[in-house]
């Protein structure tokens, strides 16, 4: 207990000394938009653009209204089997996913019985909306696509989507099916934290080779105009699905990334095939051209007089700049309009009290030490407006280890003991340090040698010669009073 108390105390004074200049601030309830950049007019009823890692709305347009979403649904349908299937599993198509699917809408052919990998399927369904496959997805993780419709409503709640409604995985035309552009926003921002999502939805074509039941490979091309880079193209896109029904018009979802800023666009019942592309490409350059991403662990690094503290070196990392128990997690990111300074932004740092929120392991993003844990978090507010949150992190393998190394010495050990030999690492850590302390100990040895043996002896021989002389002095004045 005395040693955990210890680490958090060396915790709480850094964070102190770190953040001491910190002006608090709390967000208002009242969102201020006087300063905030005006969007374009776009030909879709219902479109939002999302800054990706801090989820701020950058552009809103009927955010909130419901609509149907055709096949971007299938955003949803993919991430769900990502998450709930192994890649290499096998994938049956069968009679209902054959069936029950209109056969005149999105396909790539694949017959009753015929089987793929997961991997594969993922493909046919993000690059080419095959419907037939997403149903067979949709039965394979879920058993029923009813059960799948179940799964897919869950985790849009988790996410945070408060006007969604599945009903099937491929978002053909239900009116019970639905969602708003905020929302599949969201699902698109939780779907694109997935690795193998990310590399699925950039993918622009791929082959699926020969099956069970077909000799020949098939080809597939991304549906989605900017990845293919025909007819439109845009600088930075990584990303993106296509939808149409006649009841939903046309629906896109994109996703592009230039530098630290990536930006999610929904546009929702679009009017043409055209207009989809061309209000899209206007609202990313909307944010590009707007905003400006500044990554938090930079603006808050320490102040360099802590790595040039005489008593703390590079040999010590309790408060050296690179290695000090206490930082910011990499991956959070302020978001500002351009015609804003960084002074603008009002700072609210809070840290955690509950114990069980420090004992939690901290396995985010960012954190490279398993046992990382988060004991705050500092939020930043641009009018009102949320626009950029960290993790205040605590690495638990610095500093206090020491003093849990130094305890345990004179804690009794239960059985034999068995000698341990450091790692070379280790070793070679210490090598300065133990070198350090021989050479003070000698210069400490040759002052004491000299204060407690060559200084009495010193005076005692001086006291000698001045008795000497006296003696000499005296025996001279007697000789002359002699003659």
């Amino acid at each position: 207990m005395k040693k955990r108390l210890f680490s958090l105390l060396i915790a709480f004074s850094i964070i102190l000394s770190q953040f001491i200049n910190i002006d608090k601030a709390y967000a208002g309830s009242v969102t201020d938009n006087s300063d905030w950049p005006t969007g374009p007019s776009v030909f879709a009823e219902g479109a939002i653009v999302m800054e990706a890692s801090t989820g701020l709305i950058l552009y809103e347009k009927n955010i909130h209204q419901t609509y149907y979403p055709a096949s971007i649904t299938k955003i949803m349908t993919a991430l769900l089997t990502i998450e709930n299937a192994n890649l290499g599993e096998i994938v049956t198509l069968s009679r209902d996913a054959y069936y029950n699917v209109e056969l005149t809408s999105s396909r790539v052919g694949i017959e009753v019985g015929e089987q793929l990998t997961v991997q594969q399927a993922l493909y046919a369904v993000l690059l080419m909306s095959a419907n037939e496959v997403s149903y067979a997805l949709a039965e394979h993780v879920g058993g029923t696509v009813e059960k799948f419709a179940e799964m897919m409503n869950e985790r849009a709640r988790e996410i945070g989507c408060r006007n969604t409604n599945f009903t099937n995985p491929h978002g053909l035309p239900d009116e019970n099916h639905y969602t708003s552009p905020y929302d599949m926003a969201l699902i698109t921002r939780e779907a694109m934290k997935n690795e193998t999502f990310r590399k699925i939805f950039a993918t622009r074509t791929y082959q699926i080779p020969p099956t069970n039941l077909k000799k020949e490979a098939r080809p597939l091309r991304n549906h989605h105009k900017f990845i293919l880079k025909q007819d439109y193209v845009y600088d930075g896109c990584i990303g993106g699905k296509t939808g149409y029904t006649t009841k939903a018009k046309f629906t896109l979802a994109t996703v592009a990334k230039r530098g630290d800023l990536e930006l999610i666009c929904v546009v929702m019942r679009d009017d043409t095939s055209e207009h989809q592309y061309t209000d899209t490409k206007k609202l990313l350059d909307f944010g590009y051209n707007n905003f400006s991403i500044y990554p938090i662990a930079d603006l808050e690094k320490p102040s360099s007089s802590i790595s040039e503290s005489p008593f703390f070196t590079k040999y010590n990392a309790l408060l050296s700049q690179n290695d000090r128990p206490v930082y910011t997690n990499k991956n959070g990111f302020l978001v500002l309009p351009n015609n804003a300074s960084l002074d603008d932004a009002k700072k609210d740092i809070v840290f955690y009290s509950d114990a069980v929120k420090i004992d939690k392991e901290y396995t985010a993003s960012g954190s490279d030490p398993a046992d990382d844990i988060v004991i705050g978090q500092i939020t930043y507010t641009y009018k009102g407006r949320y626009v950029g949150g960290a993790d205040i992190i605590y690495r638990q393998d610095d500093s206090p280890n020491l003093v849990r190394a130094s305890s345990e010495k004179n804690e009794p050990t239960p059985g034999p003991v068995q000698t341990q030999t450091p790692p070379v690492e280790e070793k070679e850590s210490l090598k300065p340090v133990i070198i350090g302390a021989i050479v003070g100990i000698l210069v400490f040895a040759i002052i004491l040698y000299f204060v407690l043996v060559e200084l009495p002896r010193l005076k005692r021989r001086n006291a000698f010669y001045k008795k000497r002389r006296h003696r000499k002095r005296r025996s001279d004045d007697d000789i002359f009073d002699f003659l």
